[in-house]
């Protein structure tokens, strides 16, 4: 199925909200590039990564930042680890089937929503 620019533009307005209300963006714009625009995994994550490199996260961060609501120490420690990490994930990520990148990140999005949902 081939997206015209203004269903891509909408979906990407859709993932926007979610981006601002939860405040992620792998978690559910890989799964709609899976689904929706029918790409394989590494694809998938491949381009939410480039998406990343652009600048977009910062509009949804604006409102956070007015309201006061992030820790900038915790932002660039944690951004150094996850640059070094992310870089040796990638690598080995290449090397894994499709199968087990895909189901590994379906059983990490569940830990993690199970860990959510029961906890304060």
């Amino acid at each position: 199925m081939k997206l015209t620019v203004v269903a891509i533009v909408l979906a990407g307005l859709v993932l926007g909200v979610l981006v601002g209300v939860v405040g992620t963006g792998g978690a559910f714009l890989i799964p709609v590039l899976v689904y929706i625009f029918k790409m394989g995994q590494l694809r998938a994550q491949g381009t939410a990564l480039l998406i990343a490199a652009f600048p977009v996260w910062f509009f949804p961060f604006l409102p956070y930042y007015k309201a006061g609501q992030f820790d900038l120490r915790t932002a660039v420690l944690l951004s150094l680890g996850i640059a070094l990490g992310g870089y040796l994930g990638a690598v080995l990520a290449q090397h894994l089937p499709q199968e087990f990148v895909r189901k590994a990140f379906a059983v990490g999005l569940m830990g993690l929503a199970v860990r959510m949902f029961l906890t304060r």
